[in-house]
C-alpha cells in the first residue's frame, strides 16, 4: 500500500542523508578547529587562540585532499562559521573594549590611533600592488598589518570572498610578524632603555596581532 505523499515526503527526509540539515558538518569541523587551536594555545601562550585557529583553517584548506569535502558537505556550516560567527565574534571582541577607558585616552591619542590605522593600510596595500602580488593579497595584508592580525584577515576575506590562495600568503605573514614582534620588541625595548610605559604605547601602536 503506497504511502500519502505527506508521509513518504517524511520518510525520505529522514532516511536521506542529503535531506538533513546541511550547515551541522561545517559548524562541527569549525568547532573542531577551534578546539584544537586552543589546544595549541594552552600550550604554548604566546599564540593568541584566534590565530592558531585561523592558522589551522587555512593549512586545512590549502590540502588539495581535503578541497572536495571542503568544498561540498562542510561547505554550507563553514560559510556560516566564516560569514555571520566570525562577524559577531569581532562584534563580540569588539564590546570588550570599554568605551570610558577609550575616551579616557583624550582626542590626540584616538586620532594618532586612527591616523596610523589609515596611513599603515594605504602604506601595506601599496607595498603589495609594488610586488604585484595577486587578487585580493594586498588588500587582505593591509587588513591584517594595519588593524586585527589574522582576525581581520578573515574578516576581509570572508566580506571579500577571498579564495584559499589569496588568503594563505597574508595569513603567513602576518602570523609570522606577530609573532617575531613578541621576540623582537622586549629586545629592542631593553637596548633602547625605554620604560614600561614608553614600551607599552610603542608596541601598542605597532604589534598588530590580537588574541
Amino acid at each position: 500500500m503506497p504511502l500519502p505523499a505527506r508521509l513518504e515526503f517524511v520518510s525520505r527526509s529522514e532516511s536521506d542523508p542529503a535531506r538533513r540539515p546541511g550547515w551541522l558538518a561545517g559548524l562541527a569541523l569549525a568547532a573542531v578547529g577551534a578546539a584544537a587551536g586552543y589546544g595549541i594555545h594552552s600550550l604554548v601562550p604566546a599564540i593568541p587562540w584566534l590565530t592558531a585557529s585561523l592558522v589551522l583553517g587555512v593549512l586545512v584548506g590549502c590540502v588539495p585532499a581535503f578541497r572536495p569535502a571542503l568544498g561540498g558537505v562542510f561547505r554550507p556550516g563553514l560559510a556560516i562559521a566564516s560569514l555571520r560567527l566570525l562577524r559577531l565574534g569581532i562584534v563580540v571582541l569588539g564590546l570588550g573594549l570599554s568605551l570610558g577607558d577609550i575616551a579616557a585616552l583624550g582626542w590626540v591619542a584616538i586620532l594618532s590611533i586612527v591616523a596610523l590605522v589609515i596611513v599603515s593600510f594605504l602604506l601595506t596595500l601599496l607595498i603589495g600592488r609594488m610586488f604585484r602580488l595577486e587578487g585580493d593579497q594586498p588588500l587582505l595584508l593591509a587588513a591584517g598589518f594595519s588593524i586585527c592580525g589574522v582576525s581581520a584577515v578573515g574578516a576581509m576575506a570572508a566580506a571579500r570572498g577571498s579564495n584559499e590562495k589569496d588568503t594563505a600568503t597574508p595569513v603567513t605573514l602576518v602570523t609570522l610578524y606577530g609573532t617575531l614582534a613578541i621576540v623582537v620588541l622586549p629586545l629592542l625595548a631593553s637596548i633602547l632603555r625605554l620604560d614600561t610605559q614608553q614600551f607599552g604605547h610603542w608596541a601598542g601602536a605597532s604589534v598588530h596581532d590580537v588574541g
